[in-house]
């Protein structure tokens, strides 16, 4: 599943295989691969069938400005219950945030290096 969290519109759609959910609240739990800190999300259910269950998921505000993409671990479960399925999930936030990386720029000195190469001969 991919979820596109842009920070104008917070509440997002998902659809999961979990036919005949009750009508009670829900709570995503998503947990990044990266820093593996759970973070937990309210959902209302919005649809259900003997298929499948279209829940609305509410993100934190400054969720989408934030630089959250990625891949994340998420577990489904009634508010207070445990969890009833989990999942892998693709964040893609939008503006998307810094990155808090720093560019590098190499010296003259490293610039113009030649290397020596050394090889066995095949005879």
């Amino acid at each position: 599943m991919t979820l596109l969290i842009k920070e104008n519109t917070l509440v997002v759609e998902a659809t999961f295989n979990i036919p005949n959910l009750d009508l009670v609240p829900y709570t995503l739990e998503i947990t990044s691969q990266y820093s593996h800190q759970p973070l937990e999300l309210p959902c209302t259910l919005e649809f259900t069938n003997s298929r499948y269950s279209t829940l609305k998921v509410t993100f934190p505000t400054g969720f989408g400005n934030s630089h959250k993409n990625g891949i994340y671990n998420w577990g489904l479960k009634p508010t207070g219950f445990d969890f009833i399925e989990f999942g892998l999930v693709k964040i893609i936030t939008n503006p998307g945030g810094e990155t808090g990386m720093t560019n590098y720029t190499s010296t003259p000195a490293t610039e113009e290096r030649i290397s020596d190469v050394y090889y066995r001969p095949n005879y």
